[in-house]
C-alpha cells in the first residue's frame, strides 16, 4: 500500500524539481527531517497503522546472543520466535498485494514445495553514527550528473536520503554503506531442473574508496577481485573490476586472469547483460549485488512505497553448520530456512531507453526503506513476460554495523533453474569486515596475475 505522507512529499518535490529543471539536492528544510520523522538515512521512523511494522528506534538486535565469537557466524537472535503464518500456493492470493509478481510466480511454478514463513518484523538496520552525520551533511550537496549516470557532491554518505526520483533511489543502493573493506569466502551453485549441481567456490576482496574518509574527493566507487577456487577446470580464474562514481565519464575497467593460460586480459564487455561465468547464464553482470553498475540504459520511474513480505533477519539461512546440500533443493532453496517479515520498500520500475539493447527491457526493483538494499528484483523479457526474479536474504552484521546478505538467489522462472550465490555455512564465518584495507596496488592487473597462479 502506497504511503500517503510519502506520496504527498514526493509529489511536492517532483513539482519543484520540474519547475527548476535541475537534478538538485534537497532543501535545508527537507534535510532537517533526517533524525526527526525520518531515520538518519531517510526511512520513515514511524511504524504502520496496525503495528505489524514497528517504529525504527535506532536499530540493532539488543543483546548480542550468547556464544557469538567476533569473526564467526552470527547466532540467530530470534531463534525462539515462531512464524505468524506460512504463505503457500493454497493461500497466496490472500497476501498477493504484499508480494511482487516474481514472488507470486514462485508459488505457481512450484505449488507443492514453495513456501514463505512469515515472522514478526524487526527493524534492525543500523550504521555507525558517523555515517548518519555524513548523510545529513551531503543531503543538501549531492546531485545527479547531467546524464544521471553519476553523482556529484557526495562522499561517504547516502547521497539522496529524501529521493526525488527513481534514479536517486537506485544510486542510494549503489552507494549504500557496505563497509570499507571486505573479504569473504563463499560457495555458489546453479542446480539443474533435477537439483543436481557443480559447486563453485570463490574468495572475494572488495574495497569501497567512496566510503574511505581518507579519500575525500575520490572518483572511485569500488574495487573488486573475485578469485575462483573450484571447480578444478576454472580454479585460479580471477577478475579485477574498478568502478567509478561517474559511469558515463569513466566506465567500468575490467581485467580477467585465465588460470589455464596464465594471462591477464582486458575484459571490455564485462558490463550490463554479459552473463556472469559461474552462474551458467542465469545471472547478468548488472544483476550482481541485485543491481550493479551504470544505470544508463534505463528510464527509472519511482512508483512509490509499499508494504511487502521480504526476506529479513535471515540468520538461520547463513548459520554455522548449514551445509550446501541442506540449502539446495529442486527448484528453489529449502523453504524451512528463510525468514520473511513485513517491511516497507521503495518500488522502482526500469524501462529500457529507446535505442538501447538489453535482454531485460523492463525490470522492477524493491528496496528496503531502512537500508537501501534491493531485496527483490523482477526481470522481464522482450515480450513483457516475467522471466527472472532475484531475492536477497538480508541480515544485520552487528559487528560493523550494516545490513548485507546472508544469501542471494536468482530464479529463472521459465527454465525452472536458479543460481544460489552466497552460501557461507560451510566456512568458519560470514563476511569479514575486520581486516585492514590493502594498498591500492593490490587492485591492479599485475597483482591479479600473481594471485591467479595455480
Amino acid at each position: 500500500m502506497f504511503n500517503k505522507s510519502y506520496k504527498s512529499l514526493l509529489s511536492a518535490i517532483a513539482l519543484t524539481a520540474m519547475s527548476s529543471g535541475a537534478l538538485a539536492a534537497v532543501s535545508a528544510q527537507e534535510a532537517t527531517r533526517l533524525g526527526q520523522d525520518l531515520t538518519p538515512v531517510g526511512a520513515e521512523k514511524a511504524g504502520n497503522a496496525d503495528g505489524s511494522i514497528p517504529a525504527w528506534t535506532g536499530g540493532g538486535i539488543g543483546d548480542v546472543p550468547a556464544g557469538y565469537v567476533p569473526g564467526g557466524h552470527h547466532p540467530d537472535p530470534y531463534a525462539s520466535e515462531q512464524p505468524l503464518f506460512t504463505i503457500t500456493a493454497d493461500n497466496v492470493e490472500q497476501y498477493a498485494d504484499k508480494l511482487s509478481e516474481g514472488q507470486r510466480e514462485m508459488f505457481k511454478v512450484y505449488p507443492d514445495t514453495y513456501a514463505m514463513k512469515v515472522y514478526p518484523s524487526h527493524r534492525t538496520f543500523q550504521n555507525p553514527q558517523w555515517v548518519y552525520d555524513r548523510t545529513k551533511e551531503c543531503a543538501q550537496s549531492a546531485s545527479l550528473t547531467d546524464t544521471g549516470n553519476g553523482v556529484n557532491g557526495a562522499h561517504a554518505c547516502y547521497p539522496f536520503p529524501v529521493p526525488q526520483n527513481g534514479l536517486e533511489v537506485v544510486w542510494n543502493h549503489l552507494l549504500r554503506y557496505q563497509g570499507l573493506y571486505r573479504v569473504d569466502a563463499i560457495d555458489a551453485a546453479a542446480p539443474d531442473a533435477r537439483g543436481r549441481y557443480v559447486q563453485d567456490s570463490l574468495i572475494r576482496n572488495t574495497y569501497w574508496p567512496y566510503w574511505d574518509l581518507e579519500k575525500e574527493g575520490t572518483d572511485r566507487l569500488s574495487m573488486f577481485i573475485p578469485r575462483q577456487l573450484a571447480p578444478a577446470r576454472v580454479a585460479g580464474d580471477t577478475f579485477l573490476l574498478l568502478d567509478y562514481l561517474d559511469a558515463a565519464a569513466k566506465p567500468r575497467q575490467a581485467w580477467r586472469y585465465f588460470g589455464g593460460q596464465r594471462r591477464v586480459r582486458r575484459a571490455p564487455v564485462f558490463v550490463f547483460d554479459t552473463p556472469v561465468p559461474p552462474s551458467q547464464g542465469l545471472r547478468t553482470v548488472d544483476a550482481y549485488d541485485m543491481y550493479f553498475g551504470s544505470p544508463q540504459k534505463y528510464e527509472w520511474e519511482l512508483k512509490g512505497k509499499k508494504e511487502m513480505y521480504v526476506a529479513y533477519n535471515s540468520y538461520a539461512l547463513g548459520a554455522a553448520g548449514v551445509k550446501n546440500d541442506d540449502l539446495i533443493q529442486t527448484g528453489h532453496i529449502n523453504p524451512e530456512l528463510p525468514r520473511y517479515e513485513l517491511h516497507r520498500v521503495w518500488e522502482v520500475e526500469a524501462v529500457l531507453k529507446e535505442g538501447e539493447r538489453h535482454i531485460y527491457p523492463r525490470r522492477t526493483l524493491y528496496l528496503d526503506e531502512d537500508s537501501w538494499n534491493i531485496l527483490v528484483h523482477d526481470m522481464y523479457d522482450d515480450k513483457g513476460q516475467l522471466w527472472r526474479s532475484a531475492h536477497r536474504y538480508a541480515k544485520l552484521y552487528w559487528e560493523v554495523p550494516l545490513m548485507a546478505e546472508a544469501n542471494e538467489v536468482h530464479h529463472d522462472l521459465i527454465s525452472r533453474r536458479y543460481n544460489v550465490v552466497t552460501m557461507m555455512g560451510e566456512y568458519d564465518g560470514p563476511y569479514d569486515y575486520s581486516q585492514d584495507k590493502p594498498g591500492e596496488s593490490f587492485f591492479t592487473p599485475a597483482n591479479v596475475r600473481k594471485m591467479g597462479v595455480r
